[in-house]
This record gives structure tokens, C-alpha cells and sequence, in this order.
């Protein structure tokens, strides 16, 4: 029995030594938190040289209006019962709501979760302007042929399989995939030897964290540079970013983005992302995101397709509110009516920029948990954003 114990305790010793392994993070770390960004090694990003500007105009029609949606009698009572860290809401560039939670206010960092996938999905498409990827139906072994050593069929798998969840790579989380690719020290080696293949591509949606990395090594080899070197010159600072951000690494001696998660930054300037994409890739009169781009990775790539979302959550995505899909890397919502539908970006605890086009507004909610249930959020936004487009807002 004592032998038996040493064991255990000589086991757990060196399981706990292990610093760099990801076992040792997923025992000792836990769940993933939005205080993260203090946990990993990051790189940095940096802040425009100008600003883009918005303009200050709260406006109490969207505060009921919100509070009804939302359920509630006050919203301040609500952002804190709900651990909101902030809430934003732009028509234009005109600020109309700007609310924080407890010990957070306008330069306080919160962290992206899944929100990142997004920027992945815009950096590709500067790369297609750049003609440093030729078309998204490029198989991902044009740049990475290496996987090819373990399995051919790595070859049928396109840019776009992998940006539209669709990839065929095998992802369970009963097989810890989610453990893995969150906490794993050396995300690289993990999407080069032990992803594998599970199905054809392009058949069926599956929400899968090594479609991102395998994403984050194109971007890295078609560059020639690191991914958030490119985020910075490419996009974030092109934006008008008012803060400097950074992306959690997955190591300091491997050096990759986590590129599932990990862009840490203020909610305004997620906010600009989000204006990025409303006003068609422009800012101050300059094309910064081709407007193809924008149009292809928003579409509904499978409308036709009566079998794409088998599991829950795709179900989930395909009866939101008015109908759903999931485009590349974005989340789209139907208007009927209009050619400009609502999209959004979206992360764990309901970390979310919420563009809809037609109301000209962008709604960004951050949090360090859903607080409600996360589509309660999503429906909320298309409704105020339907209430704008009706005038019931601001008559």
C-alpha cells in the first residue's frame, strides 16, 4: 500500500514538473478563463499611429430598448449579474451605448476566445489580394506538403474546407481535441502529426480547433512572417486600432499564435473590426479588405445543402433566429427582404461582435462568462438591430 502510494505521489511529481506539457496546463489552469492573456507568453501588437474616431452620443432609446430585449428593468444591474465586462453599441461612428462591468472600463484588455478565428478569416483574405495565396480552393498542401508523408488524402482539403468547419479532420471532445488545442505547448507539431483524417472534406460541419492552426501555418508560410506581424501591419493598424493588443503564444520556444483564441485588445477596437467588415473593408477612403473577400466569406456556402448540419451545435446554428449558417470562420443571419444580412463573430463566454449592416450597427458584448444563454444574446441583437431598421429606434 505504501509502495503504491510513492507511486502515486512520484507520478503526480512528475507530471507537475512538467511545466511545458499540456497536461500539466490542463491540470493546473483548469477551464479556460478570460485572464488567459496573463497566463500564456503573447506577441506583441501594435496601436495605429491615428486613431479612427468615433463620436460620443448615448442615446436612451437603445438602453430600453435593450433592457426589453434582454429582459431586465436595468441594465446596469443586468451587465453585473451577467459578469458583462463591456458592452457597446455604434450606429455609424456614432457611439450610442458604452457600458462596463465592475473594475473595467474603456482600456481595460479583454480576450478574444473564439472572436480570433475571424481575424484569421480576414487575413486570408489580404493574402488572396496580395496573390500570396492564389484561391481558397488552393489545397492546404500547396503549403504545408508535408502531411502528405502521413496520409494522400490531406491533399482534397481546400483553404475553404478548413475556413468553413468542413475539413473531415477528425475532432472529439472526448478525445480532450478541445484540451489539446487550447493548452497543448507546441500547436504546430500538434496540426502536423496528429491531426487526421476522419471523412471527405466539404461534406458535413464540424467545429474543429485544428482547422485554425493548420490556417495559422498557411498564414505564416505565405507571409514570411509571423501572424501577428501580419495582423499588425495588415489589418490592425490599417484599422485606426486605438490600443495596442497581443496574441497569447502557445509557448515562448515554439512561438505560435494560438491562432483558435487569443487576441487580447479593447472592446472598442474589436468594435472597429466589426466597422471594418459593415462599411465593406474601407476605412478613411482606403480598401484595407478586398470587397469580395467580404461578400465570399460571409455567404451561405451550403444553403443547399440539407445534411451539412448534423450534430447540435450546427442544428443550433442553422434554426437562429430567421436562419442561420456558418460562412468562413463568420456566422451569418438571414434578413429576408434585404441583400445585406446580419453576421457575427463569436467566442467562448459569449464574447461577440454582432454586425448588421442595414441597421448600420455594430453591438460588441465581452464577458468572463455567457451570463445568458449565448443565442438569448444573439437574438437580442438581431432584434434591436430590427427595431432600428423599422425606426422604431430613433424616430
Amino acid at each position: 500500500m505504501k509502495f503504491l502510494k510513492n507511486c502515486l505521489i512520484m507520478f503526480f511529481s512528475l507530471m507537475l514538473t512538467s511545466c511545458s506539457s499540456t497536461m500539466f496546463r490542463a491540470i493546473t489552469k483548469g477551464d479556460a478563463g478570460v485572464d488567459d492573456y496573463l497566463y500564456f507568453p503573447e506577441r506583441r501588437i501594435s496601436k495605429a499611429d491615428t486613431a479612427s474616431q468615433f463620436a460620443n452620443s448615448p442615446d436612451t432609446d437603445y438602453f430600453t430598448s435593450l433592457e426589453k430585449l434582454l429582459g431586465t428593468d436595468e441594465l446596469k444591474n443586468f451587465i453585473e449579474k451577467t459578469d458583462t465586462q463591456a458592452l457597446l453599441i455604434l450606429e455609424g461612428n456614432n457611439i450610442v451605448l458604452e457600458a462596463y462591468g465592475k473594475d473595467y472600463d474603456r482600456e481595460s484588455i479583454v480576450t478574444s476566445f473564439s472572436v480570433a478565428k475571424s481575424f484569421v478569416s480576414a487575413m486570408i483574405g489580404v493574402l488572396l489580394q496580395q496573390g500570396k495565396i492564389q484561391s481558397v480552393d488552393q489545397s492546404i498542401t500547396d503549403f504545408i506538403p508535408e502531411l502528405t508523408e502521413r496520409d494522400e488524402s490531406f491533399t482534397k482539403i481546400r483553404i475553404k474546407d478548413l475556413l468553413s468547419m468542413s475539413s473531415g479532420l477528425h475532432y472529439s471532445e472526448r478525445a480532450f481535441d478541445d484540451t489539446k488545442t487550447y493548452y497543448d505547448p507546441d500547436l504546430r507539431k500538434l496540426a502536423l502529426t496528429k491531426t487526421r483524417i476522419q471523412g471527405e472534406p466539404d461534406i458535413e460541419f464540424l467545429y474543429n480547433n485544428y482547422n485554425p492552426l493548420l490556417l495559422g501555418i498557411v498564414i505564416e508560410r505565405a507571409a514570411g512572417q509571423t501572424v501577428a506581424s501580419f495582423l499588425e501591419e495588415n489589418l490592425w493598424k490599417p484599422m485606426g486600432a486605438e490600443f495596442d493588443a497581443s496574441w497569447s503564444l502557445d509557448s515562448e520556444a515554439d512561438g505560435f499564435e494560438k491562432m483558435e483564441s487569443g487576441i487580447n485588445a479593447r472592446a472598442i477596437d474589436f468594435a472597429r473590426f466589426g466597422c471594418l467588415y459593415r462599411d465593406g473593408g474601407v476605412v478613411d477612403g482606403k480598401q484595407i479588405i478586398p470587397p469580395d473577400w467580404i461578400k465570399e466569406s460571409l455567404s451561405d456556402h451550403h444553403a443547399d445543402r440539407t445534411d451539412f448540419y448534423k450534430n447540435e451545435f450546427g442544428r443550433k446554428i442553422k434554426n437562429a433566429k430567421n436562419g442561420g449558417w456558418y460562412s468562413y470562420f463568420w456566422y451569418g443571419l438571414k434578413r429576408e427582404g434585404s441583400v445585406q444580412n446580419d453576421f457575427f463573430a463569436a467566442g467562448n463566454k459569449s464574447q461577440i461582435i454582432y454586425i448588421s449592416p442595414q441597421a448600420d450597427l455594430i453591438i460588441v458584448r465581452f464577458g468572463k462568462k455567457d451570463g445568458i444563454d449565448f443565442w438569448n444574446w444573439i437574438s437580442a441583437f438581431y432584434d434591436l438591430s430590427t427595431k432600428k431598421i423599422n425606426k422604431e429606434i430613433r424616430k
